[in-house]
Parts: structure tokens; C-alpha cells; sequence
């Protein structure tokens, strides 16, 4: 009788253990497939919100009269930014080309193509307008878009 009354303590005992063990197993891959998620769209959102915040902050560097327009480098639109450096006039192209931001920092008389550019990031497309003294971009990266409108405080 006492091996089989000790059998009837161990049982229940170790049957407790194991739901408790499953339970925190399920726990644990639900967590992971929760994080998973939560990581996957955190990192989409910053792809765009960070090319949002390059780009507001190149306007915003180089807001000064007649610094900054809407141009092409060849048939792309570009946002085109001005700045004299010991008396030569230079230029920075800003644009989309070939699933990427580019930046293409030249002389005013270089003649340039879009390959030369340096990659900033993946970049879908970059859309591009100019109104009074607003610019107006939005930035697409795997189906997320964002946009945002910078007031030039120098004018056009």
C-alpha cells in the first residue's frame, strides 16, 4: 500500500508540472510572434520616417535665398541646393534613382548622371513639388508612405 500511495502523490503532482510547462511554452512563442510583428513594423516606419527626416533637415541646412529648388538631374526630379564655397558655386542633388536616395555633391559646371550619385538608402520614390515657398515631398519605402511640407524662412 505505501509504493502505491506515493505513485498517487507523484502523479498529480508531475501532471501539474507539465500543464504549467506547456502554459509557459505557449506564452513564450505567442511573446515571440508578437515581437516579431511589433519589430517588423517599427522598422518599416523608420525607413520612411528617417528618409522624412533627412531630407527636412538637408531643406532646412541649406535655407538661404535662392539655395534651394526643384531641378533634374537628367530626366529625375531632384531637390537641388546651392551653396558658394571660396567664390565657386557648387551644387547637391538630392533625388531617387534606382530603388535608392541618392545625394551628388559637384561643381556648378560638372555635367553629372544619377548613377554618380552616393546611396543614402532604399528609397521607392521620392515625389517632389514646390509651391510659394513651400516644399513638398513624400518618400515611399515598401508600400509606407510619408510626406511632409518644409517652409523655406529665407524665401524662395
Amino acid at each position: 500500500m505505501g509504493k502505491r500511495s506515493r505513485l498517487l502523490e507523484i502523479v498529480p503532482n508531475f501532471l501539474l508540472f507539465f500543464l504549467f510547462a506547456c502554459c509557459m511554452f505557449f506564452v513564450l512563442i505567442s511573446g515571440a510572434k508578437s515581437y516579431k510583428n511589433v519589430t517588423a513594423v517599427m522598422e518599416e516606419q523608420f525607413s520612411v520616417n528617417t528618409c522624412i527626416s533627412y531630407v527636412t533637415a538637408k531643406v532646412r541646412h541649406y535655407d538661404s535665398e535662392g539655395s534651394v529648388s526643384i531641378g533634374k538631374i537628367n530626366d529625375i526630379d531632384a531637390l537641388l541646393f546651392k551653396e558658394k564655397i571660396d567664390g565657386e558655386e557648387y551644387f547637391t542633388y538630392l533625388y531617387c534613382y534606382d530603388g535608392s536616395l541618392m545625394e551628388l555633391f559637384c561643381s556648378a559646371d560638372m555635367e553629372v548622371l544619377p548613377i554618380d550619385g552616393q546611396k543614402i538608402m532604399d528609397l521607392d520614390s521620392l515625389e517632389l513639388s514646390a509651391e510659394d515657398d513651400m516644399i513638398h515631398f513624400s518618400c515611399e519605402i515598401n508600400g509606407k508612405q510619408a510626406e511632409a511640407s518644409v517652409f523655406l524662412q529665407s524665401g524662395k
